[in-house]
């Protein structure tokens, strides 16, 4: 890739390599190639550009694409980045912090980093000393870096209300996320390599990694209590990779199963495999994957935060994620409600993720901030 020195868009996710962060800039890039993509050149990691081709996406709309994998702070050592950041004058880079000590003249960041506005979570408080110094410093990195940004694109309110009170001077636009536009189009779907062998168990299931904040060592917890208590029997899908799944003791698995790691093709597959989706998260700014289960009409049973109901407001099934005796009495309700309840309650989801179903118009409002 070349560029006349700080001339040019550049549009970086050259650091993003799994989760929900790939999806979006996947999502974006995809649709930026329907647009006037000839202004932009792009630098990918080879996951989300692995996401593109299966996407079909046209690479050759963009003025130049690049294939480049940075891996978060490292990238500062990394003089190859630093030299492809400073030849452009505008860089967006969908989810940062952007780690160049050469700071472009304009430099766009997406921000989703709850650590840096929730300092004192759950997950924190249970760290040993050394730990919380740990986490301490590498968030204090991150922030310095996000803050020397010249604006913030952020998902959801809260998220600009805790921004604003930590930084006057780097401002934040709020830009509603939303799922991809492969929900809309059954003809991308890619199976799921996963048989249901007892239909009589209700399965529930997300899609995740590892992550502490994701609170998924929880699920045993929850499934004996549904099963002694409410004498109701479920199971749990997840979509760890090998090496997290090794991880995991014999009383996870009894009660989880593995499908490992899909693509953002086979996310729709997934959903439809379930019966309704569990969400027991300590700490996002925002995550699509409630929204993606109301648009596949499933229920959802999710944490009651603010990052999940500013975005789904009442039409997910809310519990406390830290007792697991809340959980299991929301999913054990739930389907015991009379039919027509849920038909209704699940009709009236869908509308609510339909507000989360445009991408082009994301794409466009993304556009306007970079010009």
């Amino acid at each position: 890739m070349t560029g006349k020195k700080l001339d040019g868009i550049l549009i970086n996710a050259s650091n993003l390599h799994y989760g929900g962060a790939v999806q979006v800039a996947t999502s974006f890039l995809n649709e930026l190639t329907y647009l006037d993509s000839k202004k932009y050149n792009l630098i990918v990691s080879r996951e989300v550009h692995n996401e593109l081709i299966i996407m079909n996406s046209n690479l050759d709309a963009f003025h130049s694409y690049m294939v480049y994998d940075v891996s978060g702070v490292k990238a500062l050592l990394d003089y190859k980045f630093t030299k492809i950041i400073s030849n452009y004058k505008t860089v967006f880079t969908v989810f940062g912090p952007l780690y160049s000590w050469r700071k472009p003249k304009t430099s766009i960041v997406g921000f989703a980093q709850p650590w840096i506005i929730y300092e004192n979570n759950e997950i924190y408080e249970s760290y040993r000393f050394f730990h919380k110094v740990v986490v301490r410093v590498k968030y204090s990195i991150q922030k310095y870096f996000y803050f020397r940004s010249d604006k913030l694109i952020v998902e959801l309110d809260h998220v600009k209300e805790k921004l604003s009170k930590l930084s006057k001077k780097t401002e934040s636009i709020v830009i509603n996320n939303c799922i991809s536009s492969i929900y809309s189009n059954s003809k991308q779907w890619l199976p799921i390599n996963y048989v249901r062998t007892d239909q009589s168990v209700v399965l529930l299931g997300i899609v995740t990694r590892d992550y502490p904040h994701k609170n998924l060592n929880i699920l045993p917890d929850v499934a004996e209590i549904l099963k002694h208590t409410y004498k109701f029997n479920v199971k749990f899908l997840v979509t760890l990779t090998s090496k997290e799944w090794l991880k995991k003791d014999d009383r996870f698995r009894a009660y989880v199963d593995n499908v490992g790691s899909i693509s953002i093709a086979q996310c729709p597959s997934f959903y439809n495999l379930l019966d309704g989706v569990i969400f027991p998260s300590l700490l996002e700014c925002f995550s699509a994957t409630p929204i993606e289960a109301m648009i596949m009409k499933k229920p959802v049973f999710a944490s009651e935060r603010l990052f999940v109901r500013q975005a789904c407001e009442d039409f997910v099934n809310y519990f406390d994620p830290i007792d697991p005796d809340s959980i299991a009495k929301s999913i054990y309700k739930y389907f015991f409600k009379e039919e027509p309840q849920n038909s209704t309650f699940i009709k009236s989801a869908h509308n609510q993720a339909l507000k989360y179903c445009n991408p082009s118009e994301r794409a466009k409002k993304y556009i306007n901030i970079i010009r």
